[in-house]
């Protein structure tokens, strides 16, 4: 991918977000090499939930 002047770092960088949204944290574990507790932390970022933010402004108001 160097060779032609894609952008490497980047395109995993992409590829770990998008799995950690679609996957469950141990199969990111073993597909990316990091420890599970780091891919279960990505997954509670990554979540499609919004009720935790919505509850938090609830709250503030």
């Amino acid at each position: 991918m160097n060779q032609y002047g894609l952008p490497v770092l980047s395109a995993r960088n992409t590829a770990m977000i998008e799995a950690v949204a679609d996957l469950p944290p141990i199969v990111v574990s073993d597909l990316f090499g990091i420890h599970p507790n780091t891919a279960h932390s990505w997954a509670q970022y990554a979540q499609n939930s919004w009720a935790e933010y919505l509850e938090a402004v609830q709250v503030a108001e």
